[in-house]
């Protein structure tokens, strides 16, 4: 009995230290240059954006690595530039939100989900004035329907997306659809009303912009990304994953989104 019990302890202990990144260097990590509110966003003094970066996803990732005494900087270039860096192992090891898709799961390492966000379909009132009907997202495809360039719209499974619009920014997307470049868009509900939040884009309270939740679509989880070919990535994604089952166990993880997300 000793023996097995010395053997499980030995076995603890290695599992424990294999989670662990042993590097204490800083860990740099990117994020949408967009702003992803109320996940990630520049906080706002008097309106104006600061160089402070907020939000959930913050406050998540720095109880972890501040906790182990990991230094970090978190940095916002543009998404596609972030994501590159990571799949290429270069200056960035990890980003804080993403969802997944086949092609992404080749490319990144992928933490256990830490919160999600449900699709609302987004419209011009000018252009269905008396309101709009869907039965399910399929019927979407029967729209000019927008989108932000780069993203995966994962959950959207029987949407068209190569026959979307694509704009640069949240901003061009609602300019577009109130020119009548395209009549709708599917977006995450809780980031609508963050950058309303932020007073950065309130499609929320636009008389001329309708909405409704898009039928048939489940919520959307989203995760943490690490870089497969960094050697960090894989030890930092251990890490998150066993500190984020800790913080979900003791409720950390909901009062953290409870001061983000308004049900």
């Amino acid at each position: 009995m000793r023996r097995l019990l010395a053997a499980f302890i030995c076995v603890l202990s290695l599992s424990s230290h294999a989670a662990m990144p042993q590097d204490r260097s800083l860990v740099r990590i990117c994020d949408d240059g967009d702003e992803w509110p109320p996940f990630t966003y520049y906080r706002r003094v008097d309106g104006k954006p600061t160089q402070e970066i907020a939000g959930y996803s913050v406050e998540v990732i720095s109880a972890i690595l501040n906790k182990h005494g990991i230094p970090f900087q978190i940095n916002l270039p543009p998404w596609k530039r972030c994501l590159g860096s990571i799949e290429a192992g270069e200056s960035y090891v990890m980003a804080l939100s993403a969802s997944k898709n086949p092609d992404r799961e080749r490319r990144f390492l992928f933490s256990q989900p830490y919160y999600q966000t449900h699709y609302y379909v987004f419209y011009a009132k000018s252009r269905f004035p008396q309101g709009l009907r869907l039965d399910s997202q399929a019927d979407l495809n029967r729209y000019r329907l927008g989108g932000i360039k780069g993203y995966a719209y994962s959950n959207l499974a029987a949407v068209d997306k190569d026959k979307m619009t694509r704009a640069a920014s949240y901003p061009e997307l609602v300019k577009m659809m109130k020119a009548g470049r395209l009549d709708l868009f599917a977006e995450d509900v809780e980031v609508m009303a963050g950058l309303a939040s932020i007073g950065a884009l309130d499609v929320i309270d636009d008389p001329a912009v309708g909405r409704l939740p898009l039928p048939g679509a489940n919520a959307n989880p989203f995760h943490m990304i690490f870089s497969r070919k960094n050697p960090r990535g894989e030890a930092l994604r251990q890490l998150v994953d066993a500190e984020l089952e800790t913080m979900r166990r003791s409720g950390q993880l909901a009062r953290l989104l409870a001061k983000y997300v308004k049900r």
